[in-house]
């Protein structure tokens, strides 16, 4: 699915994403994580041991709900596939999410992380009280 250019801007702004993922027993858990669009793509970053990362790989369907901080009337629910979970890269692309949302590098250790792919598929929501386009 292509994003068009009013939600491209919106995901380029800096805010978490929560990530839903399905429970075995059909229950949603939701998780807020950094994220970077990507290609048109939306990258997040995790681990393997991960439960949300588990789910997904194991559903291969992620709801990514995105909200202004500022105005509850800018949102987005992303409905995504997942494309691919990769260490490529994993360790670099942490550091690049810390220093977007803290403006420092990770500090933690970087210990199997993964960069978790997604496809979007689905979108709804809105930019001012206006569907995106």
């Amino acid at each position: 699915m292509k994003i068009g250019p009013a939600l491209e801007q919106f995901l380029s702004e800096v805010m978490p994403v929560i990530v839903g993922t399905a429970r075995k027993d059909g229950s949603v858990q939701m998780k807020p994580v950094w994220f970077e669009y990507h290609d048109g793509q939306i990258w997040l970053n995790g681990g393997p041991k991960r439960r949300w990362v588990q789910r997904a790989r194991r559903t291969g369907r992620l709801a990514l709900f995105f909200i202004d901080p500022k105005n509850i009337w800018r949102l987005a629910l992303i409905h995504c596939r997942l494309v691919e979970t990769t260490t490529d890269g994993a360790d670099e692309h942490i550091d690049l999410l810390s220093q977007r949302y803290l403006g420092v590098p990770y500090r933690n250790p970087k210990i199997d992380r993964l960069i978790v792919k997604l496809e979007p598929e689905r979108v709804s929501g809105v930019n001012n009280r206006t569907p995106w386009a």
